[in-house]
């Protein structure tokens, strides 16, 4: 199994650890991130390099960035002081709901009803452009909330001369100097013809914006088996890697077009499988088909049993159909 490494103790990483990050208030368990990953993301906060995370749904991209941007200070300064990045003495986060903008002008003023009369309000971005200019001692991280869902090529447009730039002029002529604002981006994106998720979903221009560019594909399997084994330390090895192996058919099928009306499987979920599977008295498939294989429609019954039958090692009458599949652990 891989190495878990506490982030307070990053000195003692190396590629291929996850690194047990500090939780966010309320997070059920700290999220576990890849080190490569990570060190690339902290890197491109530092440098102040614009920040496109992309992945398909449940790989962890929202708890990560929360993880990072909201979670303890440790979650990054550890990271900065052990590779000597550039160091700033407090990092204040601001996210935009890019969805909510129609128009490229709503990106900065937004037409109101005043007392029966309309006037123009500023939006959020120039009040964070302006609370940035009297605070250029820290880092202020905009986080564009899903730049892949809801987004108009007209407002990405809006976006051309913000991102990653030095200084942002407004469209009323204001300067703002920007040396002490980060850009980072979340987007979960429809599968392409490739069935891939990636930034040419994007306007060109405005995906050019985003240097730093990472896909987010989740844990490999003998990490995802390490924190699940530390998770759930009452669970025994075969039960960890049959969850392990059902959730990765699971994304496997998913990467393939198949199993649409299955949900990707998530830490939390295969927790809660593992814990059903040990405490209560009813048969595996039962349990796998109330949980990660829940909800499985008609049309992909047979590649559900399938993937069940691949983990749990459970032998089938015939090759075909699948949903033949016959017995339980």
């Amino acid at each position: 199994m891989s190495t878990i490494i506490d982030i307070r103790e990053f000195d003692r990483a190396s590629s291929g650890s996850v690194i047990r990050m500090l939780p966010v208030p309320n997070d059920t368990h700290p999220f576990y991130a890849d080190y490569d990953l990570m060190t690339v993301a902290v890197d491109a906060l530092a440098t102040r390099s614009p920040l496109h995370v992309s992945g398909k749904s449940g790989t962890g991209k929202s708890h990560f960035l929360n993880s990072l941007l909201f979670g303890p200070k440790e979650n990054i300064n550890c990271v900065v002081e052990q590779l000597d990045l550039p160091s700033w003495p407090a990092i204040k986060v601001h996210r935009l709901f890019v969805s909510t903008f129609e128009t490229p002008s709503e990106v900065w003023y937004r037409t109101e009803v005043v007392n029966f009369s309309t006037e123009d309000r500023p939006q959020r971005l120039l009040e964070i452009l302006a609370e940035a200019a009297t605070d250029a001692g820290a880092l202020h991280v905009i986080w564009l909330v899903e730049s892949g869902r809801g987004i108009t090529e007209s407002v990405q447009g809006a976006f051309l001369e913000i991102v990653g730039q030095s200084m942002i002029r407004e469209p009323r002529g204001q300067v703002f100097q920007a040396t002490n604002i980060a850009f980072v981006t979340d987007s979960n994106h429809s599968a392409n013809e490739s069935g891939e998720f990636a930034i040419w979903d994007l306007d060109q221009a405005y995906g050019r914006r985003w240097t730093r560019r990472m896909t987010f594909a989740g844990l490999y399997p003998e990490q995802e088996a390490s924190v699940l084994q530390e998770l759930a330390p009452e669970a025994t090895v075969q039960q960890i890697q049959q969850v392990v192996t059902l959730a990765m058919g699971i994304r496997q099928k998913h990467g393939e077009g198949a199993l649409q009306s299955i949900l990707p499987p998530t830490i939390d979920a295969e927790l809660d499988l593992l814990g059903c599977m040990r405490r209560l008295p009813v048969g595996t498939r039962h349990l796998v088909f109330s949980t990660l294989l829940g909800h499985c429609s008609s049309r992909d019954r047979d590649e559900a049993e399938t993937v069940f039958a691949e983990a749990f090692g459970i032998r089938v009458k015939t090759s075909t159909p699948a949903a033949e599949a016959v017995g339980v652990l």
